[in-house]
């Protein structure tokens, strides 16, 4: 993954220079050009850059000083009843906060992919949360959920979220800690994820079906690309031509770009792509 990540990176600053601002689902280039962002960071920047409170959360408790990783109130191994993050999850998940408890993990020495992390290391079977997921997945009765923050900071972190019964596999020398102010950013973006499920529906992303259904499948708002893998990397570059980024990641789903407008995906419907 990191390979691919490193590839589209790449690309975009050579086509277009550094990225120099980024808002909602776009990223503004050193060359004056606007591109619409549909890889959104694997999905830590679904919410779109900047949107919500996060960063303002961030900021604040920076102002404080507050850098070590020391426990705060936001820590999740304090108590659970204390924990702001674990309260966070645990709505996210729509149960009681003493049904779970919390973990943080850095999987970038192990593996890109936090199931495969958890399973390789603790014998584990999770399911990774996505929002706006179309499987219907009660996820208060699932005994092991990764929770990928929305906030667009680290691709290797992630939180850990256990039923109770399984909390003796976790060792001490496993837990991961990170600055407060990090967390406490993590935490504001799983509440301002929350609200956003309520506003964001299927009505917001099946309009773009004619446009992008040729080159991928949609369920939901994530894209599952129809390019054959062996002309994927061309792919990526054909959009980057159309001023659109895709996922690096060929199992990785692209995301419709919430608040962009038929007009953004203009080239790319005018110039298609041939496979």
């Amino acid at each position: 993954m990191q390979e691919n990540s490193n590839f589209l990176i790449s690309k975009i600053t050579q086509k277009y220079g550094t990225v120099k601002r980024a808002r909602d689902c776009f990223l503004y280039t050193a060359k004056r050009v606007r591109l619409t962002d549909m890889y959104q960071q694997g999905g830590r920047a679904i919410l779109g850059w900047g949107k919500g409170s996060a960063i303002t959360v961030f900021k604040n408790i920076l102002e404080r000083k507050i850098t070590g990783t020391f426990d705060t109130d936001y820590s999740p191994n304090v108590d659970s009843q204390k924990s702001q993050i674990s309260k966070a999850i645990s709505e996210l998940l729509g149960e009681t906060i003493e049904e779970r408890r919390i973990f943080i993990f850095n999987s970038t020495f192990d593996s890109k992919n936090p199931i495969e992390f958890i399973k390789n290391k603790f014998n584990i079977d999770a399911k990774l949360y996505m929002p706006w997921n179309q499987e219907n997945i009660d996820w208060k009765n699932e005994e092991a959920v990764i929770v990928e923050p929305p906030f667009a900071w680290s691709d290797s972190i992630f939180i850990l979220a256990l039923k109770n019964p399984q909390i003796e596999l976790l060792e001490t020398s496993d837990i991961y800690r990170i600055p407060s102010p990090l967390c406490a950013a993590f935490t504001r973006s799983i509440y301002d994820l929350i609200k956003e499920l309520q506003e964001r529906q299927e009505k917001d992303w099946f309009i773009y079906d004619k446009i992008i259904t040729k080159y991928w499948t949609r369920k939901g708002p994530y894209l599952y690309p129809k390019v054959p893998k062996e002309k994927y990397n061309a792919f990526i570059e054909h959009c980057l031509d159309c001023q659109i980024v895709i996922s690096p990641d060929y199992e990785q789903p692209s995301i419709i770009p919430f608040g962009a407008d038929f007009g953004n995906f203009t080239k790319l419907k005018n110039n298609e792509f041939d496979f």
